[in-house]
């Protein structure tokens, strides 16, 4: 009897140890084989946390139409702010909620999944990501491809309603990879600072702009670097970790002291913030999640603001463009 005891406590402390091992390898980018296989040796190796919206209308967009099994409901809009702010970080407060909902403790292993119907699906997840990053967990992984890539593989889909045990982690912000509207304003023309636009070209030399945007054009002395350019050909798949590291070399990006990622709302700039920071490991890379439609909105310094006319011109093509 002591003898099966000594071993049933052998086998759970190996089995401990292989699966501790196995997290302080945990990658931030998983392939589906690689989360299909991880599933398949322990359904509950990961809680895998499907971004989708409850019930739209397209099934590809629809958790309740299909999901990964196991997979838990939290849809992308509950993770951001008001439409007149939609960058806008949660409270600390609905932070702890989302969290807890999902059962998740602060070692638990995360995977977020994204529609994967275009590179901007995966700033969702991204931004997900970096909001429980941000809340304290530390072994979160992105679904590369998403979804739409898990079932274009075969792999099971379910349409059972998941809904776990809630936990009861404190969901405490982590500020080390959050910057804030004063803080990027203090960091303005500072050595050592990097300020980088993930928006597309027309977005910063101010072509183009967010609704919610109180003009067009980018943060004083900001650098551009398209998020769209870390995707194989622009399509919803990351290029592979070589890939990403030469094109963070070759741009010459996350080498200043402090980077700090935004866009319009900290959505595509989570995608920027995500490949420096998780995936080429460079340090105090921050999200500033507010972005250019709070910067704007508060009249802070930009660059590449249209004058009178250029703005009358611009504002009466987008005119056209939306109505014709």
């Amino acid at each position: 009897m002591k003898l099966r005891l000594l071993l049933i406590g052998l086998l759970t402390l190996i089995t401990s140890v292989t699966f501790a091992s196995e997290l302080s390898h945990w990658k931030p980018l998983l392939s589906v084989d690689e989360l299909h296989e991880l599933l398949e040796e322990d359904p509950f190796a990961a809680t895998v946390v499907d971004i989708r919206a409850l019930d739209a209308k397209e099934p590809e967009a629809s958790y309740n139409a299909g999901h990964i099994p196991g997979a838990i409901s939290s849809p992308y809009a509950t993770w951001r702010g008001q439409p007149d702010n939609p960058g806008k970080f949660i409270t600390q407060d609905k932070l702890t909620w989302l969290v807890q909902a999902l059962g998740a403790e602060a070692d638990t292993p995360v995977v977020v999944v994204h529609r994967g119907d275009s590179y901007s699906d995966f700033g969702a997840a991204a931004r997900v990501y970096w909001s429980l990053k941000t809340a304290g967990l530390t072994n979160l992984a992105i679904l590369n491809g998403g979804f739409q890539a898990w079932k274009q593989a075969g792999l099971p889909i379910s349409t059972e309603l998941e809904t776990p045990l809630p936990s009861d982690f404190p969901a405490q912000i982590q500020p080390h990879w959050l910057a804030q509207t004063a803080e990027v304003e203090a960091y303005l023309n500072k050595p050592g600072v990097e300020v980088l636009d993930a928006r597309p070209d027309s977005f910063f030399t101010g072509l183009s702009w967010h609704p919610a945007a109180s003009k067009p054009g980018t943060i004083a002395g900001a650098v551009a670097f398209d998020n769209e350019r870390w995707f194989h050909s622009g399509g919803p798949l990351l290029e592979s970790p070589e890939r990403l590291q030469n094109l963070v070399q070759e741009n010459k990006l996350g080498q200043a002291e402090i980077t700090v990622s935004f866009c319009n709302t900290g959505h595509w700039a989570a995608t920027n913030w995500f490949v420096l920071s998780e995936i080429a490991g460079k340090q105090n890379v921050k999200l500033y999640p507010e972005s250019l439609v709070e910067w704007s909105t508060a009249n802070l310094p930009m660059d590449n603001v249209p004058n009178r006319l250029q703005w009358a011109w611009i504002s009466t093509k987008q005119w056209f463009a939306n109505t014709f």
